[in-house]
């Protein structure tokens, strides 16, 4: 919850900012990618459930979401970054 506050705070912020406020900003649009991908450290859900099904090492995931997360981040970033450069 407190990153989620944190998150509209920054929306907030950069919107204070921006000169047209029906339109995004660059920044604004990398920011909503970078949260959107959500980039977990410790997959603490999908652990527990794991767990509670019995699995044998329930914590063999972390390494592959880190993967994906950042995989997924990566591509998100760089998809903004050409949207933003086929705009101008």
């Amino acid at each position: 919850m407190l990153l989620h506050r944190c998150g509209i705070k920054a929306m907030k912020s950069m919107q204070e900012k921006n000169s047209d406020k029906k339109i995004l900003t660059n920044e604004m649009a990398t920011f909503i990618v970078l949260n959107t991908a959500s980039i977990q450290i410790i997959p603490t859900t999908v652990i527990a459930i794991r767990n509670s099904m019995g699995s044998i090492n329930p914590t063999a995931i972390i390494v592959p979401v880190w993967i994906a997360t950042i995989c997924a981040a990566i591509a998100g970033i760089t998809a903004t970054k050409i949207f933003i450069k086929m705009g101008k």
